[in-house]
């Protein structure tokens, strides 16, 4: 287990250093992440490079037993470079994005590729035979502040590559894209352009789409050129780069395909109601985690205090960086980075804070993460391999991510929110949950849940049916097979591909209005509940196994029609809901869909605000560490079967447990 923070030695004297790595220290520090915003620092001036100053500050640092993870430094290129190359972005309007901040660089600028391969290159040769380095961050938050996507004539011809290689003919292109419509067909490579804004802001939605993937491809690209030069100096280094979870700017399982880890940033305290943020921070953790399909992650910068850049969001109170550290290292954790050690006096960053305040000296954060650390030291060695272990899993398509963003097809509309209708009944319920790529395989899970999967390539589709057919309980929902991977909707009838495996047709779809009440009863409890957003008119096809209506909707000219259905299919079953129920509607079906699989959870009745998490050792007989978590401000008792022991305490627990507000146990299942 890695556990320190993120440290700028550029931002503070030099004769501060020895007191940092003290109570670096103290607080039982082993790892600092250093020198991902240092470009200007390690080469002032072009071909010019000075080391000696992170090269002290680490030799200060060793001394104290930590070790590093380094960040290539190229998401803060410095200003004689941007100004020597024009190597900034331009935003949809063709305006520059000017200096002053970060990840204002062009991914497809020829001299920022150039200057690239020489800053990462003299890193890499000094640094990689350093056998207290214990990776590289390549760059800085790919994605963030909507710095993804670029509109400049760099990305214009990289476009026009990338479009030549996808498709080979013009021809393709207009077909692909419907470009027949209102005159939009191109006669030659030379006629494409990208999708800028002009007197009216929507473009076609295959061009749209086409151009997100290319970015997206653009940013794995330009990660795999520092990656290589890495692999050759570095060979003995781990490579990661930091995300945050639910940013989709970019496709992540792409971005993470050929790095040896996944890392997270993440800050809890900037989602807006304090309510949700357990569960909140509880899917960012298990997104990362699904980056790499399933593998442990680390966390390179992990909330330490106030979050903010000219407003702040709410400060950490007493337990809870605690409670957030323990949150994250049930769902997968293997390495904590505090943001930041101290906070910093000047410029965009000042208001977001440390763990050490502006004036630099220990107070109640610093000794919280002191406490952190002391526990961790019993902890860590329990830890060493294990990992969550899921029976349930969500797909997470960032196509149909980013074509619901480009058309929502009902106002207001968005996947991720959607998506987190489901995450949220089995955070709820106590279920662990993976959150995979529509090409992972599914055969291990005994439940997978595919939201609004419009979209899917053939692989995807017949993974899914042979999932189903091989014992597996699938459920989807409204609009899964409506569109083709070129953004084109579907000629076929809807489900489209997926119509033999759910076995029924939609006659027809529409929205719900706001102001419509429109009923969906539950065929085993009776129970009513609304139906919201969208409704679909479904038909029960004559298969030999036919779909059975498990909801039928209570209003409108659909009345007493399927609302949702369920098919036996081969050994298993593929389930379709066709609107959005409401919380109380979608909890209850998928509490009968979660009773009938072997999906079993022993804390489906926890008290309000407590979350139950278990790390687990693989194989039979493997080591289980249980994390009971009160996420709540209010002492709590936990019911707990007998049989486990308490790893910092050593003593046997059974029964109720009590925990006080904010409090953590981490307990052993006794062999």
């Amino acid at each position: 287990m890695y556990f320190g923070a993120c440290y700028y030695p550029e931002h503070w004297p030099e004769e501060r250093w020895e007191k940092d790595a003290k109570l670096m220290y103290e607080a039982r520090f082993n790892v600092i992440r250093l020198a991902e915003f240092a470009w200007g620092k390690l080469e002032p001036s072009e071909g010019e490079f000075d080391f000696s100053w992170l090269d002290r500050a680490m030799n200060v640092m060793r001394q104290y037993g930590i070790k590093f993870v380094l960040g290539t430094p190229t998401a803060g290129p410095p200003k004689w470079l941007m100004d020597r190359y024009d190597a900034y972005q331009r935003d949809l309007n063709g305006q520059v994005r000017g200096f002053g901040t970060r990840k204002h660089y062009c991914m497809n600028h020829p001299d920022f590729h150039r200057c690239t391969e020489r800053i990462v290159t003299q890193m890499a040769q000094h640094y990689g035979a350093l056998t207290d380095v214990l990776g590289w961050q390549i760059d800085n938050e790919f994605g963030v502040c909507d710095t993804a996507r670029c509109y400049c004539d760099h990305c214009l011809q990289a476009f026009k590559v990338w479009l030549q290689q996808k498709y080979d003919t013009i021809d393709a292109v207009n077909e692909a894209w419907g470009t027949v419509f209102s005159s939009q067909m191109y006669r030659s490579w030379d006629e494409l352009h990208l999708p800028t804004y002009s007197v009216h802001p929507h473009h076609s939605p295959g061009l749209a789409i086409d151009y997100r993937r290319f970015a997206s491809d653009s940013i794995v690209d330009y990660q795999r050129l520092q990656l290589q030069i890495l692999r050759k100096y570095a060979p003995s280094h781990l490579i990661t780069t930091n995300t945050m979870g639910k940013f989709n700017q970019l496709d992540h399982y792409d971005l993470n395909k050929e790095l040896d880890l996944c890392a997270l940033d993440v800050y809890p305290n900037m989602k807006s109601d304090p309510k949700a943020r357990p569960s909140y921070m509880a899917e960012q953790l298990d997104i990362t985690r699904g980056f790499k399909g399933g593998q442990n992650f680390w966390i390179t910068e992990h909330q330490s205090g106030s979050p903010g850049a000219v407003v702040l969001y709410p400060t950490p109170v007493p337990g809870e960086i605690r409670r957030w550290t323990y949150q994250s290292i049930a769902h997968g954790a293997d390495a904590i980075m505090y943001f930041r050690f101290r906070t910093l006096p000047y410029s965009i960053e000042n208001l977001w804070h440390g763990i050490l305040q502006h004036h630099g000296e220990p107070g109640r954060k610093f000794e919280e993460v002191k406490q952190i650390g002391q526990e961790l030291e019993q902890l860590a060695p329990l830890l060493a391999g294990t990992s969550p272990q899921a029976k349930v899993a969500m797909i997470r398509c960032f196509d149909n991510e980013w074509s619901l963003e480009l058309q929502p097809h009902m106002e207001g509309y968005e996947y991720i929110k959607h998506f987190e209708t489901y995450y949220n009944y089995f955070y709820d319920r106590g279920i662990t949950v993976d959150i995979v790529s529509p090409e992972a395989s599914f055969g291990h899970y005994e439940l997978l849940v595919a939201p609004n999967l419009m979209m899917a390539k053939d692989e995807t589709v017949q993974s899914l049916y042979r999932y189903v057919e091989e014992g597996g309980c699938l459920i989807m929902d409204f609009r899964s097979g409506a569109k083709e991977m070129s953004n084109q909707i579907t000629q076929k009838r809807l489900p489209g591909a997926f119509r033999d495996l759910l076995g029924i047709g939609i006659e027809d779809y529409g929205i719900i209005e706001a102001s419509q009440q429109i009923g969906m009863r539950d065929l085993k409890s009776g129970e009513v509940s609304a139906a919201k957003k969208w409704y679909e008119v479904i038909d029960i096809l004559d298969l030999d196994s036919a779909a059975q209506p498990i909801a039928v909707y209570t209003d409108g000219y659909y009345r007493d029609t399927p609302a949702a259905t369920r098919r036996a299919h081969g050994k298993g079953c593929a389930v379709y809901i066709g609107t959005a129920p409401d919380q109380d509607g979608l909890y209850r079906l998928l509490d009968q869909l979660v009773e009938e699989t072997r999906v079993k959870t022993d804390f489906a009745h926890l008290p309000d605000g407590v979350e139950a998490v278990i790390r687990k050792e693989a194989g039979a007989g493997g080591r289980e560490l249980l994390f009971i978590i009160n996420h709540s401000f209010s002492e709590v008792s936990v019911p707990l079967s007998s049989g486990y022991r308490d790893v910092w305490t050593n003593q046997a627990v059974s029964g109720p447990i009590e925990l006080a507000a904010q409090d953590i146990r981490v307990l052993l299942l006794s062999s």
